[in-house]
């Protein structure tokens, strides 16, 4: 069964405030992964700041500047469900499983160091300062965003940690890095329909069944363990006679 596709907010509604006081509470839409995740946050982000895109970490050969790269740097079971258990099934013909999962993402802040050699937009994206200024701006946005990202279906969104700065050469081009992770907890659903269930447990205990019979005939289990030496000659060798013969 497919999950739910992504729902954008509805336009001109405040996703945040909207009927939150007397109203309902703010509901999930749909189920949210870990790579509808990251096109949710492309798409919001670099409609703010088209400057700065959100790509995928790559090479020095392909990489542009200033850009923000992300990594999926762990995915684990979750702590409180190591394993799939069954969800509330809109019908009785329908077995829904569902487990969730925490994915660690990290998201770094990559800007060309060199600034003072840089003029124009260039410059003013460049160099460790730029870099820490982008990050905190998306610190932030990550922040605001966070009831949006729960509405769209995250189960759980949390910052995790800030790593520390860093600064390397990348194919001859010296770069600042500012690397921020966040905790992001999925769910993963698959329902079946009873019936087919059935059907696919008959089908595995009658091959069962059938590969036994197999193995049966091929080892003759019916037979008795004990085996018949009916018609065999026992040929006896003393083993403490001398080795050379006697005459």
């Amino acid at each position: 069964m497919p999950q739910n596709p992504i729902r954008f907010p509805v336009p001109n509604v405040n996703e945040v405030n909207h009927n939150r006081l007397g109203g309902p509470p703010l509901q999930a839409q749909g189920n949210l992964t870990y790579i509808e995740f990251i096109t949710v946050v492309k798409s919001l982000w670099e409609n703010a700041y088209p400057m700065i895109k959100i790509k995928a970490v790559q090479s020095g050969d392909y990489a542009e500047y200033p850009v923000i790269v992300y990594g999926l740097e762990l995915k684990r079971a979750h702590s409180v469900e190591p394993k799939p258990k069954t969800r509330i099934s809109p019908s009785e013909n329908v077995a829904i499983y569902g487990q969730r999962f925490q994915n660690i993402i990290s998201f770094t802040v990559i800007t060309k160091a060199e600034s003072g050699k840089l003029k124009g937009a260039l410059a003013r994206y460049s160099g460790p300062e730029a870099a820490d200024k982008i990050m905190e701006t998306f610190e932030d946005f990550m922040l605001e965003h966070t009831p949006v990202f729960k509405r769209l279906g995250a189960s759980e969104f949390v910052y995790a940690r800030r790593l520390s700065d860093s600064e390397q050469s990348r194919e001859s081009t010296d770069i600042c890095q500012r690397t921020v992770t966040y905790m992001l907890t999925t769910e993963k659903l698959m329902g079946m329909e009873i019936e087919k269930i059935e059907k696919i447990a008959i089908d595995v205990r009658r091959y069962m069944a059938y590969e036994k019979e197999i193995w049966d005939d091929f080892y003759d289990f019916d037979n008795s363990a004990t085996p018949n030496y009916d018609g065999t000659e026992l040929n006896i060798i003393d083993l403490h006679q001398g080795a050379t013969p006697n005459i």
